[in-house]
């Protein structure tokens, strides 16, 4: 029994180091009228970051996560969320296949920011968090995909890419001042 144990510790440790773990609460759908729609490839760790004006600034406010809780991820091309699919019947079909996908319904013309985090352990134990974040203002009666690609290098953050399906380019972005954080 002893020697199944030596080899099955090693496989556990090597298999869980590449999990992720989001603890934060997931975004509600909107349901006023000014609402626009989006779509997010249930893969990585995808989080949407609101922000409110505060004099000439504008301040984070809140950070809702937009993906599963919890994905098997040793390799970023093999990312395996444990979750489970959430559609909300948005008229464009999905460019992402049969892929698991979230669907959310947001407030539009609001300044907002996608986050893609990826978090690792060195070799000593310590957890490095990389993050990338892009700027974004849905417009209402819209509807979009947002997925992270695969990052360029080991344990960096990929790039996001936010398309509007309704006019079929890119989404638009927000280059305001952020408040300074306390």
């Amino acid at each position: 029994m002893k020697y199944k144990s030596v080899y099955l510790v090693p496989f556990l440790a090597i298999l869980l180091s590449g999990c992720q773990l989001d603890m934060k609460r997931s975004v509600e759908d909107y349901s006023g009228s000014d609402s626009a729609k989006i779509r997010v490839l249930d893969e990585g760790k995808l989080s949407l970051v609101f922000y409110e004006k505060n004099g000439d600034c504008y301040e984070e406010t809140e950070t809702r996560k937009l993906t599963s809780a919890f994905h098997l991820s040793l390799l970023s091309t093999a990312d395996y969320s444990t979750g489970s699919d959430k559609k909300i019947n948005m008229q464009t079909p999905s460019s992402f296949g049969n892929k698991k996908v979230k669907e959310y319904v947001i407030k539009a013309d609001q300044p907002l920011a996608i986050m893609s985090t990826n978090t690792r352990s060195d070799s000593y134990g310590n957890n490095i968090v990389n993050t990338r974040s892009i700027s974004f203002i849905p417009e209402k009666n819209h509807e979009y995909e947002i997925y992270a690609e695969a990052p360029e290098y080991i344990g960096s953050a990929g790039n996001i890419v936010i398309s509007d399906l309704t006019t079929h380019e890119s989404g638009k972005e927000w280059k305001v001042k952020e408040c300074r954080k306390k």
